[in-house]
């Protein structure tokens, strides 16, 4: 029997924030066909104008009121070709999808179903990104997923996410201002988190997760497993801490940030950890500001309430240890000691971002400066004398006050400590 051909068609092609697919210069889907083999592979073939962009692809079924309707980003799992990567070039392009390994008891019959094309322009492009940090990967081993569902085998059940690659959260902050600080928590220190507004000029990717000690010694094989909990036998997904400011961006265990560079906005010196992340995936990860990390962990939630909108409570801490070593909210699963959790173990905020209440408190890269409410979310670059760097988040020690989004400490450039680590951002702006 021939390959059937079915009459599905579909030129939708839209950019990030509903902007005009159709804007001169901006990338354009047309001519999209979709056939299916006997081998129930399905062919979808589309025409790419305005390259580059990023190019993803949703399969839509029609209901009974004659509207369409996704059959799910986790149906569409099995696919190659030119898909959910960046496509250099203008004219034909083919996605092979197997509907019958990841869409099981189900065909493309008829015109009950078809494909949607995206083309995503590359300073705006789809909500996650997965960077390959694996041994064999190179510069512009990337892909992206317009959205959780989206993302092979589920964002928490895939373990690669925390091993061998890294996955991103597109946060839009352009123009954003927002009230940072405590709202009357009664924290005990005032001035260190006096409310007032931030300002953020950028959009940028955050990592779902907190760097693991299997993605620090992919990159860092100098000093491979500093991690405290490096004995556990799930290690591995752990997040790295005991990791200093100094190694992730000077490259250094010491106080040499004035010879060897690395202090924002300098680029990080190129054998940190920041440094060779950076040759190896092309992409300018760094560490969040305070104004990035602590927008990204209320996820659009204020006025004294955690990341999934909760109000805060001393009996309520989402995402963190208590001090008996026990999960004080959460039923996921934890490890017996008290310490760190796998990442990703705990409910995420409200945009998909995990263990920024709790894990492990997390770097940043401002110079601390008690009084921030002046700078309007601007970095301080302005060294202390003992070169202090600014941490945040919670930690499997310590009360619920130090897992708030307003909480902020600080620690000397060179120190490390086994309740701190980190987590990375990047620019959302590709070429």
């Amino acid at each position: 029997m021939n390959a059937s051909t079915t009459a599905l068609a579909s030129a939708l092609c839209a950019a990030a924030c509903g902007a005009s697919a159709f804007a001169a210069g901006m990338p354009d889907v047309t001519a999209v066909t979709m056939t299916q083999a006997d081998s129930r592979e399905v062919t979808i073939a589309y025409t790419l104008e305005n390259a580059p962009a990023v190019v993803t692809l949703d399969i839509q079924t029609n209901a009974t009121d004659g509207s369409w309707a996704s059959i799910g980003g986790e149906n569409i799992q099995v696919l190659s070709g030119d898909v959910n990567r960046r496509i250099a070039t203008s004219g034909a392009h083919e996605i092979k999808w197997r509907p019958d390994l990841s869409w099981p008891d189900h065909k493309v019959i008829g015109d009950s179903v078809r494909a949607v094309v995206t083309a995503w322009p590359m300073d705006n492009p789809p909500d996650y990104m997965v960077v390959d940090i694996s041994a064999a990967a190179g510069v512009g081993d990337v892909e992206w997923y317009p959205n959780a569902g989206s993302v092979p085998g589920g964002v928490t059940n895939n373990v690669r996410y925390r091993q061998t690659t890294i996955l991103m959260r597109k946060i839009m902050a352009k123009g954003v201002t927002y009230t940072a600080g405590s709202f009357g928590e009664n924290t005990g220190t005032p001035i260190r988190e006096k409310t007032h507004p931030a300002d953020l000029t950028n959009n940028f990717y955050i990592g779902v997760f907190e760097v693991t000690q299997a993605q620090w010694a992919l990159i860092f094989s100098r000093r491979p497993w500093p991690s405290y909990f490096s004995n556990a036998g799930d290690r591995a997904m752990r997040p790295v801490e005991r990791v200093s400011y100094n190694e992730i961006r000077c490259g250094t265990t010491n106080l040499q940030t004035q010879v060897q560079g690395g202090e924002w906005p300098d680029p990080p010196y190129e054998q940190s950890y920041l440094g060779l992340l950076r040759t190896k995936t092309g992409i300018a990860f760094d560490l969040p500001s305070e104004a990035q990390w602590e927008y990204a962990c209320r996820a659009g939630n204020g006025d004294g309430r955690w990341g999934n909108g909760e109000p805060i409570r001393s009996n309520n801490v989402p995402g963190r240890y208590n001090g008996n070593g026990g999960s004080s909210s959460d039923t996921a699963s934890v490890t017996a000691e008290k310490g760190t959790a796998i990442a990703g173990s705990y409910a995420p905020n409200d945009w998909g971002i995990y263990d920024m209440h709790g894990n492990i408190q997390e770097w940043c890269v401002d110079c601390y400066l008690e009084d921030i409410s002046g700078l309007r979310g601007v970095v301080n670059t302005i060294p202390t004398a003992k070169h202090e760097h600014t941490y945040r988040g919670g930690t499997f020690v310590g009360g619920y006050t130090n897992a708030r989004s307003a909480f902020r400490s600080y620690h000397t450039a060179e120190s490390s400590a086994n309740h701190i680590g980190f987590r990375l951002v990047c620019p959302v702006e590709f070429e």
